[in-house]
């Protein structure tokens, strides 16, 4: 019966510092989203097809989870709906049959469920503020890829939009892996709320094989992170 009880204690008492130490957070980052630069040297077609590339904006959005080890170490784990990709100016070469002209814009997006695995290091904190960087990994499931058509200064064309929308990009694999890395700061606005904000960037390790060059590139982004967190007691 006392062994019971004891055992019963521990693991109430662990829960219990376990909950007082693990926080939920609500995430929206708004980001921007490239590919690497081309490091070779590309045909003049290609190359056309290139130099009209952009970065685009995009957003992550969900929730996040984070456990502390120690008074300096956290883990964590997160649920996001993210987006990335770029924008290209110059698609009259990868559509050489659509009728389209340098008024055309092109966002190739892409929808990926993330779940990212993470440590932070609290290396400042008192009363209010506490500041640590992150590092990780992300896992990304792609979902669905599109490109979204503009054009400057107009309307778009119906067909010229129907045609323009299969992207001219193929990706490698469905599942993809990459690195994240960042610096955050929170603040308490009581004992069980807090808010904060990182500056985060994100490296897919999977290329995006372009089907008019054949070269292969990967996509980054770089973006703020705005979080509600709130103590799960």
């Amino acid at each position: 019966m006392k062994q019971t009880l004891l055992i019963f204690l521990l693991v109430y008492g662990f829960n219990a510092a376990l909950a007082q130490q693990t926080t939920w957070g609500v995430n929206i980052a708004p980001s921007i989203s490239h590919r690497l630069p081309q490091t070779k040297t590309l045909p003049a077609r290609e190359e056309s097809v290139r130099s009209g590339e952009r970065p685009m904006h995009t957003f992550d959005f969900g929730i996040d989870f984070r456990t502390a080890i120690n008074d300096h170490w956290y883990v964590g784990t997160a649920l996001l709906y993210s987006q990335k990709g770029f924008a290209n100016t110059n698609v009259a070469i990868p559509y050489p049959d659509i009728r389209v002209s340098r008024a055309h814009i092109i966002d190739f997006i892409q929808n990926y469920l993330e779940i990212p695995f993470f440590v932070t290091r609290t290396v400042f904190k008192n009363n209010r503020f506490q500041l640590y960087p992150m590092v990780g990994v992300t896992n990304s499931l792609l979902l669905s890829e599109k490109n979204r058509v503009a054009v400057r200064g107009g309307e778009v064309d119906k067909e010229v939009e129907e045609a323009l929308s299969k992207p001219y990009l193929r990706t490698k694999q469905v599942h993809n892996i990459g690195l994240l890395g960042g610096f955050g700061i929170q603040a308490s606005v009581d004992p069980k709320t807090f808010i904060g904000l990182e500056a985060q960037t994100k490296f897919m390790l999977s290329p995006l094989a372009d089907i008019s060059s054949q070269s292969q590139r990967n996509l980054y982004s770089v973006g703020l992170n705005f979080r509600f967190v709130r103590t799960l007691r």
